[in-house]
């Protein structure tokens, strides 16, 4: 009878060492994740670079396998300010001119301090990363959106009088 007993209490804090090990084992992994260093897009070659009109012929020619396959890669793209939004000194959104899609670059706050006002027209060229593509509403005059994220401004032409 002593024996199962001590048996059985051994056991329980073998189980108890085992689960406060992976607990610890757990929390390592969740802080060494969460600490990570972000993707350094300035450093990163494109994936993709051209036009917002280039970049659209190309994921329309893609299969959805081959559209997922371009999700979260870099994309260069050189066009024009159709609207630029900066909503105070933590987000900008700029809209790049194209007959074929609308092209939506969002700017994160550490970027969004260094960039000027944008005006429409204005040559630009700008970084980040694809996130998305959404289908146009057929009847509604809807053109086809393309998301980019974390964008950085690599170049803005000024314009000199």
């Amino acid at each position: 009878m002593h024996v199962v007993t001590f048996m059985i209490q051994h056991m329980r804090k073998k189980i108890g060492f085992g689960l406060f090990l992976f607990a610890v084992l757990f929390i390592g992994i969740g802080i060494w994740l969460w600490n990570k260093p972000h993707r350094n897009i300035s450093k990163e070659s494109a994936a993709f670079s051209g036009t917002s009109d280039e970049l659209f012929d190309r994921i329309s020619s893609l299969n959805d396998s081959g559209r997922l396959a371009l999700i979260n890669s870099t994309v260069e793209l050189q066009g024009a300010v159709q609207e630029f939004s900066k909503t105070d000194d933590s987000t900008a959104t700029v809209k790049l001119v194209s007959s074929k899609t609308d092209v939506i670059c969002t700017f994160n706050s550490t970027e969004v301090k260094r960039i000027p006002a944008l005006m429409p027209n204005q040559p630009i060229h700008i970084r980040g990363i694809y996130t998305g593509y959404e289908e146009g509403l057929p009847g509604f005059d809807m053109l086809p959106t393309i998301t980019l994220n974390r964008c950085i401004l690599l170049d803005a032409a000024t314009e000199s009088n």
